[in-house]
């Protein structure tokens, strides 16, 4: 029984007691060593007992280099469940643990293969996941389990997770999280009683010392009196409790014979708990029964079945620490002779370990377990091995060569920090230019990752300029990127630099980088309002996944949406078969953005939202801030105010932040679209006067340039509404969007029935914004000009002749979902005489669910179970069964079947 632990005794038993009533949820337990973390963990686990499935898994030291490791265990005895995933999940997890061979794992996708696979099991009875030492996990385990955590709410899963405080912070699940229950030491008086208990008959005067050496420490009140009793010399002055406790637990290994110190050096060293290693390495040195018997006796070791591991993790750090440099050596060098037909990774580190120098054999099988810790996603893993065979290598050469490799893998990791220091190390070592070329990409993603879009691009393009002779292509990529990083700086100078540096590089007509090469030459002749080069926006057929994301780029930009869904819809497929989730996000955004172009309102959204999900869990802010100001749109399109100026506002402050307009402009355009709908004209004017123009001619450009000249307009500000019709005019010949001449007749339409004009001239204008051609599949923009329309007939008395295009744009608004300009033709027709018309709230059964019911019922109404559903939207089964629950009374409806019956538009 736990001594002084009541009040984080109900916490625990609060939290699965939840569990056991379907509310999930997550605690990581913090303290110093010794605290008592361990035995409320013990509590938990019997509390648990019976009704709940309990996993377990302690971090261990020497596998925080290996991805995916503790997820490995954790999940080991359940293993035979991972068949049940969807195949993109089941793939990812057995590429994890090394079950098939694979090119790479997915973080993301290994954490909702972690997710689901929990509420399968979770799903026949309550489940308890416990974490000890998570401050030892591998990162790759820790991110998984991070992910499943905060999507647990809705499943019987209590997840428990102990770990030392003051850890490196890709450590353990971090307590800005996850709720945390911080452990402190025990009172005074629960201290006397649990020494009262533990160490009867001390001497007062030895009872009073060593409570006060304690501080409340339970394990120091276990072990402090054994250690004193033993004869243990306690020096003077203030120690810290855990070098206290260090010295205590050496003290106690010290006694023992040579060969049960070589032993338990051994398990140290290794501290995988396999007696079968640790035995077999241990007899390349001594004779490892009696030693072993010997240990055991000493109660240092816990030896059960096929594994030995030490009383506490302290008693590790002890014996290692207390070993000469030279003893550590053999134990590492044996245990690397055992492991050489084995484990290769662990045998890489302990050869590491043992060298003294320079080491090429070491070097070479390290850089071979960082390769395949890369493979795995295990990035935090590979800087490590990679920057740890940098240092073991013979030649600078090498040396750079793996310093570079670091570098990749850091930026991967998101260690910012560490792989520009990585880079100065690796840059005087070499001249090599596929090294620099790595070098400079790197340097030029940190500027950017860093809010410094120009130092990006000045980076990328200095370092093009630097190997252009020697590598060509390497440095066309540099420039690419670079012109990228350009734009979103907005530095045109910058941008036509690059394309003349592109333009003197010597490359094969034909190659194959050449398309993007004019690309990003026509990005420049954008950005200064040149014509672009035509075909650099013609369709092509791209393969690769980086080909399909900057051609659906190209697409969406020039306006050619119907082409730019069918290559995003492409992206998408191929980036959840290959569960990459670092591209889903990129992917998803583009289709949101054809299918907003194409007046599919609630498909953008249904792409958007889970996009912004993947976006913010991999953190990847650009790909976020544009989300969510595509999302910003549509929620003003719909007339949800709160939601618009809540999504606006996050992508507008990220743009500021980071001096990156361009992520911003979305959102600005969608803060003025609200205004404009709700017909508050001067606040939308000067919102859009304040707005970034996009890239002059795109579709974007035009679409809001149209926007902004209306709400100039219907303000009164005659002459701004003039001088954006006269850019307008000027641009007609560059423009790319082929609905461009319709939006341009729609514009001289506003502005020529605010003059004296005749009627027919305006009537002839809406005539040529209405002739069939490129705006049919654009339903939003057709059902704009009809309410200018439809207004402007009003206002000339011929209320009959208004109603037609009145009501074809309403319909067109409700079919969008655009509710807020729905409501606006269903007034206009209401003063037209016509009240034939419901109102948008109550059109269809769509209406009355969240964005995130709808997205789910949509899903379930094409017959996808709750598995499918949940991997689509990353989220749980059960949290899909839940939507499903709160959703059908809304619909009036009681069973799936009733969906496919249901108008739940498109």
């Amino acid at each position: 029984m736990l001594v002084g632990r009541d009040p984080e005794l109900r916490t625990i038993e609060r939290l699965i007691d939840g569990a056991r009533a379907g509310a999930g949820g997550a605690l990581v337990v913090v303290g110093d060593p010794g605290i008592g973390k361990t035995a409320l963990l013990q509590q938990a686990v019997e509390r648990a007992s019976p009704g709940m499935r309990v996993l377990r898994v302690t971090g261990a030291e020497s596998e925080a280099e290996l991805p995916y490791s503790a997820l490995h265990l954790l999940l080991g005895p359940v293993a035979d469940r991972i068949g049940l995933l969807p195949d993109p999940q089941a793939a990812a997890l057995r590429a994890a643990f090394g079950m098939e061979a694979a090119a790479g794992v997915d973080p993301f996708l290994a954490g909702l293969a972690t997710l689901t696979l929990l509420s399968e099991l979770a799903a026949e009875c309550p489940l308890l996941c416990v974490v000890d030492d998570g401050q030892c996990a591998d990162v790759a385990t820790v991110e998984a389990m991070r992910l499943a955590a905060r999507r647990i709410q809705h499943d019987p899963i209590a997840l428990l997770v102990a770990t030392r405080g003051g850890r490196p912070p890709d450590r353990a699940l971090p307590p800005t999280d996850l709720p945390v229950l911080r452990l402190g030491g025990l009172s005074a008086e629960a201290s006397a009683a649990l020494m009262d208990r533990e160490a009867p008959g001390l001497p007062a005067r030895l009872r009073d010392r060593v409570l006060g050496t304690a501080g409340g420490n339970p394990l120091a009140l276990l072990e402090l009196p054994r250690a004193a009793g033993a004869g243990e010399a306690w020096g003077p002055g203030p120690l810290p409790i855990t070098e206290r406790l260090e010295r205590a637990f050496r003290g106690q290994a010290d006694r023992l014979g040579d060969a049960a110190r070589t032993l338990l050096l051994v398990v140290a060293a290794d501290d995988t708990g396999s007696l079968g290693t640790v035995m077999h390495a241990a007899g390349l040195l001594v004779p490892p029964a009696a030693a072993l018997a010997e240990a055991e006796r000493s109660g240092l070791v816990v030896v059960t079945g096929g594994s030995v591991r030490f009383r506490h993790p302290l008693v590790r750090t002890a014996v290692y620490q207390g070993a000469l440099f030279t003893q550590r050596q053999a134990v590492h060098h044996a245990l690397a002779r055992v492991l050489r037909d084995g484990d290769r990774h662990r045998r890489a580190w302990h050869l590491a370990a043992a060298a003294i120098g320079p080491d090429e054999t070491a070097a070479a099988a390290l850089e071979e377990a960082a390769e395949d810790a890369a493979r795995r996603s295990g990035q935090s893993a590979a800087m490590r091995a990679y920057e740890r065979a940098a240092q073991l290598s013979e030649r600078d050469g090498d040396r750079a060569r793996r310093l570079a490799a670091a570098v990749r893998a850091a930026v991967e990791a998101g260690a910012f920090g560490r792989a520009e220091e990585l880079c100065d190390a690796a840059a005087p070592l070499t001249r090599d230019p596929a090294v620099l070329a790595g070098l400079a990409g790197a340097r030029s993603r940190l500027a950017f990752e860093r809010g410094m879009p120009r130092t990006a691009a000045r980076v990328a393009l200095d370092g093009a300029k630097g190997i252009a002779g020697a590598d060509p292509v390497a440095a066309a990529e540099l420039l690419v990127l670079g012109t990228y990083y350009a734009g979103h700086g907005v530095d045109t100078g910058l941008t036509g630099e690059a394309a003349a540096l592109l333009d003197a590089l010597h490359l094969p007509s034909d190659h194959p980088f050449r398309p993007y090469m004019r690309q990003a030459r026509a990005f420049h002749r954008l950005s200064t309002g040149e014509a672009p080069d035509p075909a650099a926006f013609a369709v092509r057929r791209p393969r690769t996944l980086w080909e399909q994301t900057w051609t659906a780029r190209v697409l969406n930009i020039s306006g050619n949406a119907v082409a730019a869904l069918e290559v995003a819809t492409d992206m998408v497929a191929a980036a959840r078969a290959g569960g990459s989730a670092g591209h889903l996000a990129n992917a998803l955004f583009h289709e949101a953005g054809a299918q907003l172009v194409l007046g599919r309102h609630r498909a953008a959204a249904e792409a958007a939202g889970p996009a912004l999900t993947v976006a913010v869990e991999t953190g990847q802010g650009s790909v976020a801030a544009y989300l969510r100001g595509l999302l910003a749109w549509l929620a003003a399109a719909e007339g949800d105010a709160d939601r618009c100026r809540a999504l606006a506002g996050e992508a507008i402050r990220y743009a500021d932040d980071h001096g990156a307009p361009p992520s911003g402009a979305d959102a600005t355009w969608a803060l003025a679209l609200l205004d404009l709908g709700k017909g508050r004209y001067d606040a939308a004017l000067a919102t859009m006067e304040n707005r970034w123009p996009f890239w002059p001619c795109s579709s974007a450009w035009l679409r809001s340039a149209a926007d902004h000249l209306e709400a100039a307009h219907r303000a009164g500000s005659a002459d701004v509404a003039a001088r954006l019709m006269d850019g307008l005019d000027a641009a007609s010949g560059r423009i790319l969007d082929p609905c461009g001449p319709a939006v341009l007749a729609r514009c001289r339409a506003l502005l020529a029935s605010g003059d004296e004009a005749e009627a027919h001239h305006v009537e002839a204008h809406y005539a040529e914004a209405l002739r069939p051609g490129p705006c049919d599949d654009r339903p939003f923009d057709r059902a704009r000009t009809l309410l200018c329309y439809g207004e402007w007939l009003r206002r000339e008395h011929r209320k009959a002749d208004a109603r037609v295009p009145l009501r074809t744009a309403f319909d067109l608004f409700r079919r969008c979902g655009a509710v807020l300009w729905a409501e606006r033709a269903r007034a206009e027709l209401r003063a037209t005489g016509d009240r034939s018309v419901q109102a948008p709230a109550d059109a269809g059964a769509a209406s009355r669910l969240t964005p995130q019911e709808l997205q789910v019922v949509r899903l379930a109404a094409t017959g996808a179970t709750n598995r499918d559903i949940a991997a689509t939207l990353f989220l749980s089964p059960r949290t899909i069964a839940q939507h499903l629950y709160r959703a059908y009374p809304k619909l009036g409806i009681s069973t799936r079947t009733e969906l496919a019956a249901l108008d739940l538009g498109t």
